[in-house]
């Protein structure tokens, strides 16, 4: 199994690579402007965060790889562009977090599997999704982001604001275990 991360620039990426790397996957890193055709053999993605901000000139990748089958996994910046280039909608936030927050699981998510409704999550943003992708449903809020994390089944696309990779999280390692596991269903 082999995952591609689409580097995006954050100060947390080389965590990111790390978290990643613990799982056991092997892993390549490509820039925002790969090409869907780059990705053949990438059997899920991960999106990376990022200091830009989607509707202000940041770092775009192509949509179609989100329409690729392939799971992918969007954190922070990686969770707002998805939505964005799907149909949603992305504003600056009026209350920007870099905390702790508690998380709360609104509905069963395997991104989530065997983990606790609630616990710590580092949140590091200053936009916010506020209209989801169409297709996409609510799995996670804290008291100033109300959606935290979200799935499409279907297109097994599920992204969380928060960072799993920063220290400051109960069970980052495990939610990108989760992710993992959610690839390798999608091979057999």
């Amino acid at each position: 199994m082999r995952i591609g991360i689409i580097d995006l620039k954050s100060i947390l990426s080389d965590k990111v690579f790390l978290a990643v790397e613990k799982t056991g996957a092997d892993y390549q890193i490509f820039e925002h402007d790969v090409k869907k055709e780059d990705l053949i053999g990438i059997d899920g993605l991960v999106l990376t965060g990022s200091h830009d901000t989607v509707f202000d000139g940041g770092r775009l990748i192509d949509k179609e790889i989100l329409l690729m089958g392939k799971p992918v996994l969007g954190v922070c910046y990686g969770h707002q562009l998805v939505h964005y280039l799907l149909g949603g909608e992305v504003v600056r936030s009026k209350t920007p977090e870099i905390k702790k927050s508690v998380m709360v699981r609104t509905t069963s998510s395997k991104l989530f599997k065997d983990l606790p409704k609630e616990h710590k999550v580092f949140m590091y943003h200053s936009d916010e999704v506020i209209k989801m992708a169409t297709g996409f449903e609510k799995i996670a809020e804290t008291d100033d982001c109300f959606y935290a994390g979200s799935q499409n089944e279907d297109l097994k696309i599920y992204t969380v604001q928060f960072h799993p990779e920063a220290e400051g999280n109960d069970y980052g390692d495990e939610i990108y275990r989760n992710f993992i596991d959610i690839v390798r269903e999608s091979l057999l």
